[in-house]
């Protein structure tokens, strides 16, 4: 192989390597779906929670402080140990729709926990449709 033959596959092999480094230095990540805005308008109003026979179960009411309907509300819950550590998380969903402005739906999240040891939970809106 004469030199300028290896000058050329040298030069190749730069230009790859600048084209892969600006891929993946300026492509963008892709990313989950952005948030609904008229999600944050959406509150937990009570909820109260219980072990029965290894599953703990929360029930409560979301509230629609919205100006248009809801109809789908998607909820999510962590439970935690008297110490603080995660022991189940869960998801469930309003139980009826559509939700009026200023209206209230019940919602029941199941969490798995057969050592009963689910001391405290934290229920937050994840997701809502609107229609």
């Amino acid at each position: 192989m004469n030199k300028n033959t290896k000058l050329m596959i040298l030069a190749v092999v730069i230009i790859v390597i600048f084209l892969a480094a600006w891929y993946l230095l300026f492509q963008s990540v892709p990313q989950g779906p952005e948030p609904q805005p008229f999600v944050s308008n959406i509150t937990v109003l009570s909820s109260n929670g219980s072990n029965t026979n290894g599953i703990y179960v929360i029930n409560g009411v979301v509230q629609n402080k919205n100006p248009f309907n809801i109809t789908v509300v998607n909820l999510n819950a962590t439970g935690y140990s008297s110490s603080g550590s995660t022991v189940s998380t869960g998801n469930g969903f309003t139980t009826s729709s559509p939700i009026a402005p200023g209206g209230t739906s019940n919602f029941t999240i199941s969490l798995y926990d057969p050592n009963r040891v689910v001391k405290t939970y934290k229920v937050q809106v994840e997701d809502a449709s609107r229609k």
